[in-house]
């Protein structure tokens, strides 16, 4: 069982209001803020899953390469972010208010709202403890 990757896939899914809802209060300012915000707040959560999918083939492979994964995932997850909204900027004439706000609010977001479903144990199904798949 790919733990990670499940956790993740119910991150985004607990997550779909956030990143559909920001969009659409900058679509009030112009439709260009609007693209901006939603391409954004996409390359945010596309990072996210990337994040789960490099820490679920780490701990297919070892533990220390879990650890691993996980101590530089974030930078790379990070590069992976902050790389695709670099590209964007260029090939798009982007709202840099739009993208500014959008980044900040949907990463702190997604990240808030599985802190909160730790907390309240909403993911108590999922045990690494007991896969025997390894």
């Amino acid at each position: 069982m790919n733990v990670e990757l499940i956790l993740a896939t119910r991150m985004l899914k607990r997550s779909f209001p956030i990143y559909t809802l920001v969009p659409l209060l900058f679509l009030i300012k112009s439709t260009e803020s609007m693209i901006t915000s939603l391409v954004s707040g996409l390359i945010v959560a596309s990072g996210f899953y990337l994040g789960a999918f490099l820490m679920s083939f780490a701990a297919n492979i070892s533990l220390n390469f879990y650890y691993f994964s996980a101590l530089f995932g974030y930078v790379a997850r990070l590069i992976y972010i902050f790389g695709f909204l670099l590209l964007f900027r260029n090939l798009y004439p982007i709202d840099e208010m739009a993208m500014s706000l959008t980044v900040p609010i949907v990463f702190l977001s997604m990240l808030f709202l599985e802190m909160a479903m730790v907390i309240k144990r909403k993911d108590t199904d999922l045990d690494w403890a007991n896969d025997n798949s390894s």
